[in-house]
């Protein structure tokens, strides 16, 4: 279970899922800082680059090209915003028998 995790982080990635396993492990052998250090000075700067790289270089692409210039679906057939009609209904509830 550690191995991707460390591989990820040898590799030289900064991401908050890696920091959530390296820092505390860190703390836990002896590391020379806080729990809020570690908050403040790397998990909220990791999450929000991870928020603004996850907007910018993947959800702005996707919308310019896809999402915005496609057509505008519409479901043909009957007006699926109806509710069920009585035809659905059952007159009666169902039985069910105890068998003992």
């Amino acid at each position: 279970m550690w191995m991707p995790i460390m591989l990820f982080f040898f590799m030289g990635f900064e991401h908050s899922i890696v920091n959530m396993f390296l820092f505390p492990f860190s703390m836990i052998m002896g590391g020379g800082f806080t729990f809020w250090e570690y908050i403040v000075w790397n998990e909220l700067p990791t999450v929000l680059g991870n928020l603004v790289g996850g907007f910018v270089l993947v959800g702005l692409p996707l919308y310019f090209t896809h999402v915005r210039t496609s057509p505008e679906r519409i479901l043909k057939g009957r007006n699926h915003k109806e509710t069920a009609g009585k035809e659905s209904i059952d007159a009666q509830p169902a039985t069910l028998k105890a068998s003992v």
